[in-house]
């Protein structure tokens, strides 16, 4: 899926200027051709390259550097901005070609011409295509005639191939079906070879320099073995992303070693593509066809699937992500390329007629693959799912001394934290603990064991309100952190646990809960030396919310309500007492945790609809409610405590797949 100046005279005859007049004004003409968009059989700009220039004692004046891909490769020029930022490269299968498209829909380049398929070569069923590596080239398989080759695109020839046409096999020089032919270092070449179950790296001799499976074993066993891998997508790391028919997608390092497998929500996913912070896009070559991205977990952020009418997918088999942010798919079996708006979920260019086959200009016959020549100058739109803030890196910096979940913790003053209470292995915990995440030690108890607990820190003291052990608790508690002393200072006025807690000036405010009987809706406000009052109501009765301040306001997302998990983005202002939604999760998600670093909230792991712990970290736009992937944590893991310090986030224990973690996480802007 793919990139003699003017010598000076002493003297100057009144000839030799008229001359260099005439010869200037051609070359203008000329190059401002070069800017209208044309439908020829072969390039305007590859004709002039060829052409001998005229006769002349000086020589014209050098042209301008390229400035887009698409310039440097065929002399096209820029396009406007726009959902399509370049030129669009198509493998249109059952119409043995390969067509370079403008944003305008005109045919600016086509393969294989009259004559441009030699004696002895053989070009059928192009099945993906590729620009190479400085887009002078494109690569490309043709699954069905069990051959890859490479073409030069200005020359118009297959300059290298590999298999033997319409003979399928697993000796050296053969293929079984071929996807995803890309180029990768020293010319090499890459392929997923379908029925052989075996990926192959393939150098410009035809000598097999790398095998990723083998045809004797065709089963899901990732990095040893791979069912029908249909999709083999090289990583800017050297390592590779495999798609396997059957609902898998492996990720293997540029030693072969799995970094993580995932199972897909299709079982015929198709070239899955890597997107930041190790999420997946991948197709599902299902009717309807469906296009997901997924978190390294496999969890579903994002979705398109309209079942019926024009928005409709039938077995697309690609999808890509543009530099614009816009999603580019293959739809195959409606025989059209479309790109969605992941924003709205709207297709808002085609090329390709819904559900027409044919070889007619702007129509193409099961298009398979697709690739950008870019040709745009203008900086890119930002990514809709990436955030607009630097990335964010996650580590281990330190640990708990007993593996706990649950835990209220709050962030203090010159980098360091306070955690309070949480649910260990053995029951309720009375453990305070505090100091640099790195290093925490145990600086006193208290009370009353407790965990599902909430803290906020207020004139330098930490605030802990209610919790529980097997039932809810009303107790206010205050903690000195230079002493370690927790006192009891009141009571919430009725029990409550799985609350959420955030500051705002002076106050505490307290989001949902439990009371041991029913869901709270109240947002109540607390001032140290009163009791709490209501400051305003949730739509719903809400627990194991992420809960966290912004800029004067309160935001409660996520969390169950009396009808089950919820993917709410709620926000409460304190200055009028109102509570509006704002916006929504991709998917429901609770016991996640929520902190507010710089002008964004991050949605830190949780649980999905079936109660799997996530490892997903989410950003959140607090003015709009857009969401974006940020990152991953290095396992699932929900329940969670976690808070702001030192400017970064710190992640304190949580449940894992396998149990309770001990691990103390930083979450840090890079």
């Amino acid at each position: 899926m793919t990139r003699s100046r003017l010598r000076g005279e002493r003297q100057i005859r009144v000839g030799g200027v008229a001359i260099f007049v005439l010869l200037l004004a051609v070359t203008t003409v000329g190059w401002r051709a070069l800017a209208q968009e044309r439908q020829p059989s072969e390039p305007t700009a590859a004709r002039k390259a060829s052409a001998p220039a005229p006769p002349t004692r000086r020589s014209a004046p050098s042209p301008p550097s390229p400035r887009t891909a698409a310039e440097a490769a065929l002399g096209l020029p820029i396009v406007n901005p726009g959902p399509v930022p370049g030129y669009v490269l198509v493998a249109d299968r059952n119409n043995d070609r390969l067509l370079i498209v403008s944003p305008s829909k005109k045919i600016v380049w086509r393969f294989p011409r009259p004559g441009d398929v030699r004696a002895g070569q053989s070009f059928r069923d192009p099945d993906d295509a590729f620009f190479m590596p400085g887009f002078r080239g494109i690569s490309t398989n043709e699954e069905f005639n069990d051959q890859m080759a490479s073409i030069s695109i200005r020359r118009h020839r297959i300059t290298w191939s590999y298999g033997r046409p319409g003979i399928s096999g697993s000796r050296p020089g053969e293929l079984s079906n071929p996807d995803d032919a890309y180029v990768v270092s020293q010319g090499r070449m890459m392929v997923a070879d379908i029925r052989n179950c075996r990926v192959l790296i393939v150098d410009r001799r035809h000598r097999i320099r790398r095998s990723y499976g083998s045809p004797s074993r065709c089963y899901h066993h990732p990095p040893d073995s791979f069912g029908s891998p249909n999709g083999a997508t090289p990583l800017a790391d050297g390592g590779v992303l495999i798609t396997e028919i059957g609902g898998w997608v492996d990720r293997l390092d540029r030693h072969g070693n799995l970094v993580y497998t995932v199972r897909t929500p299709t079982s015929y996913p198709s070239d899955a593509q890597l997107l930041p912070g190790g999420r997946l896009l991948v197709a599902g070559f299902d009717t309807p066809g469906r296009v997901d991205i997924l978190s390294p977990s496999g969890e579903v952020e994002w979705t398109y699937g309209p079942t019926s009418g024009p928005g409709s997918l039938d077995r697309p088999s690609l999808a890509v992500r543009w530099p614009n942010g816009m999603i580019a798919v293959t739809d195959d079996w409606h025989h059209r390329i479309v790109v969605i708006d992941p924003t709205t979920k709207r297709i808002v260019w085609q090329y390709g007629h819904f559900g027409v086959a044919s070889s007619r200009p702007g129509y193409l016959s099961k298009p398979d693959g697709l690739d950008l020549l870019p040709a745009t100058a203008a900086p890119a739109p930002a990514d809709f799912r990436r955030p607009r803030t630097s990335r964010l890196r996650v580590r281990v910096v330190g640990r708990l001394p007993t593996p706990a979940a649950r835990v209220a913790v709050a962030g203090l003053p010159g980098g360091k934290i306070a955690a309070l209470g949480g649910l260990t292995a053995t029951g309720s915990s009375d453990e305070i603990l505090a100091g640099r995440p790195s290093a925490l030690r145990r600086i006193g108890t208290l009370p009353v064991a407790t965990h599902d607990a909430a803290a906020a820190v207020l004139g330098g003291r930490v605030y802990l309100f209610g919790g529980g052990q097997t039932t809810s608790s009303d107790t206010i508690d205050r903690l000195d952190p230079a002493t370690g002393l927790a006192t009891p200072v009141g009571t919430i006025g009725e029990p409550l646990s799985d609350l959420g807690a955030a500051t705002v000036g002076p106050a505490a405010f307290l989001v949902g809960g439990y009371t041991g009987s029913a869901w709270a809706t109240a947002i109540q406000r607390y001032l140290p030396g009163h009791r709490p009052f209501v400051a305003g109501r949730l739509p719903a009765g809400l627990r194991y919310a992420g809960v966290a301040a912004s800029g004067g306001r309160i935001y409660a997302v996520g969390g169950v309500t009396s009808r089950g998990p919820s993917s709410a983005i709620l926000v409460f202002d304190p200055s009028r007492g109102t509570t509006r939604r704002i916006g929504s999760l991709p998917h429901t998600v609770a016991h996640a945790a929520l902190v507010a670093l710089g002008r964004s909230l991050y949605l830190i792991g949780g649980t999905n609809a079936a109660g799997a712990p996530l490892a997903t970290i989410t950003r959140i736009d607090p003015r709009t409610g857009a969401t974006a992937g940020a990152g991953s944590l290095p396992h699932p893991l929900a329940d969670a405590g976690a808070a702001m310090s030192g400017g970064a986030i710190v992640v304190v224990g949580g449940s894992e797949s396998t149990g309770l973690s001990s691990d103390v996480l930083e979450i840090r802007r890079t």
